[in-house]
């Protein structure tokens, strides 16, 4: 059910027993060399149990790694706890992360220095899509944004985690494959549910979920959730098949599930994104190379892919994101016509001559768009392309998006597309594993291999994935709410607390 690594200096050996009182918390350098659980797979045993990415492994059942060696450590998962001969349930004792915030204004280990050793202060601020001059508003700003640290690990039991294979014998808790029209009314399990590993889906209303949600009149407020425990061929498939289920069976809003997503194709990815997004000119991700391109993702080379499946989850028309290419671009449909921009221009550059729009730092609500007209100030004229934003966006069926420690790589790309462009009311859950690098890896003549990062991805926003150098900001796409994963994520999804979170989330936007 889970995946190990392991780092960080020897801190003596020790032969895996001990009698002795044990300590609750741990000090960085005393779980420096613990095994490391960098991957949870989607409804596992472990995920139900509350492991997350991060965790490591103090010990299994009597058996304990704290106090060993890296070489040791090695040697024993090697030997003694390999997935091939490690049969049954194990009992484990699980170092969680102690992470405290601190506002980056008040941390001198965040600052940038010069020669000199003195402080460099930053001149520029990422505002509205573009760099434009730090003022003191900007200035109280960064000194009160938290940036997480792990300051120390706490110990917790958890008992009886059945391995991957121990837990198949068992078989599911009701049939992941079963067609929707399969569940009947009348039984304790969804009424609408299908899918299968990769992708799966349910209609959670009040009679489903531990959490009741109604209208003011009484009306049940019919939410549909979708989980991709990955990105491919097969995901982009069976999500598109769960949209039409959910929509058929009458969805009014939507939760997407990427937690303990490790991420998979990323041109599937983007696709799937795309799919939620009107603009064509809307910006998925840029990418940055080792020779200094930089280059965004357009939505509309999606668009005008023979894959692409339509605009959903919205009143408007499934095709109305094409027709707007097909006005501006007709060339852009035909065979071999779509043309990628430039690595080497600048964001006003691509501005002006590929129409891109930079992402927006907030949102336009679906209430700027009232019976009567849009709200403005008197005096003032009405943006008319804020205007149809808005009109745009009070069409589309609200979304919240879950994630955790586990949502890597082009799930934090589909997720931070999503986001940045305002398509999401929020994103809930914790702060994501932080990989958005591309690399090769080159064969080596003794069976080994070289890997190299050539090129790394930015959000929408143009804020790193991935933690470079002495950056300010942490790693990883921050969500909006926080729910934490170590309570474990049920199979029962109505019994799921972040799952409520997002139910919460979605009523207070009165869907």
């Amino acid at each position: 059910p889970l995946s190990s690594s392991h780092g960080g200096s020897s801190s003596g050996s020790h032969n895996g027993k001990s009698n002795s009182k044990k300590a609750t918390i741990l000090s960085l350098a005393e779980a420096a060399n613990l095994p490391v659980v960098t991957a949870i797979i989607p409804d596992s045993p472990a995920e139900r149990a509350g492991l997350v990415v991060g965790d490591r492994i103090a010990a299994v059942g009597d058996y304990q790694f704290t106090g060993m060696s890296r070489s040791q450590v090695e040697k024993t998962l090697r030997q003694k706890f390999h997935a091939e001969n490690y049969f049954g349930r194990a009992d484990l004792t699980v170092a969680k992360q102690l992470v405290a915030s601190f506002p980056l204004g008040s941390d001198d280990v965040n600052a940038r220095y010069d020669a000199d050793g003195n402080v460099v202060e930053e001149k520029y601020v990422f505002e509205d899509g573009w760099y434009r001059p730090k003022d003191n508003r900007q200035r109280i700003f960064n000194s009160m944004m938290p940036s997480e640290q792990v300051v120390g690990y706490k110990l917790s039991h958890v008992k009886s985690i059945p391995t991957t294979l121990t837990a198949k014998l068992g078989g599911p808790a009701y049939p992941l494959n079963a067609a929707p029209h399969e569940m009947s009314q009348q039984s304790k399990f969804p009424s609408v549910v299908g899918g299968d590993s990769i992708v799966h889906f349910e209609l959670l209303t009040p009679d489903d979920s531990i959490f009741q949600h109604m209208t003011d009149s009484g009306e049940r407020r019919l939410v549909g959730y979708i989980r991709l425990t990955r990105f491919s061929k097969s995901s982009t498939a069976g999500y598109i098949n769960a949209i039409n289920s959910l929509e058929e069976a009458g969805a009014q809003s939507y939760i997407i599930d990427l937690r303990n997503n490790y991420g998979g194709v990323i041109q599937e990815a983007m696709l799937t994104a795309s799919t939620l997004l009107r603009d064509p000119h809307s910006v998925l991700c840029y990418t940055l190379n080792s020779r200094g391109g930089f280059k965004p993702q357009e939505n509309q080379e999606y668009v005008v892919d023979t894959k692409y499946p339509g605009y959903l989850l919205s009143s408007e028309s499934s095709t109305v994101s094409r027709d707007q290419v097909r006005r501006e671009h007709p060339e852009y449909l035909e065979d071999g016509g779509w043309t990628s921009p430039t690595s080497y221009a600048s964001l006003r550059e691509l501005r002006m001559t590929r129409g891109i729009k930079p992402a927006r730092t907030t949102s336009i609500s679906s209430n700027s768009v009232r019976e009567g007209g849009l709200e403005r100030p008197t005096g003032s004229e009405i943006d008319l392309e804020k205007l149809a934003d808005a009109m745009a966006r009070n069409s589309q069926k609200k979304l919240v998006i879950l994630i955790n420690e586990g949502t890597a790589s082009a799930a934090e790309v589909f997720a931070s597309a999503l986001h940045d462009n305002g398509r999401t009311v929020a994103l809930v859950g914790t702060k994501t594993f932080g990989k958005g690098l591309i690399q090769h890896t080159f064969p080596m003549p003794d069976g080994g291999g070289l890997r190299l990062t050539v090129a790394e991805y930015l959000t929408p926003s143009l804020q790193h994935v991935t933690k470079v150098g002495g950056a300010k900001n942490d790693s990883g796409v921050k969500p909006d709410i926080r729910c934490e994963s170590k309570q474990g994520i049920p199979q029962n999804i109505g019994a799921d607390l972040c799952v409520g979170v997002a139910l919460d989330v979605l009523e207070s936007e009165g869907v």
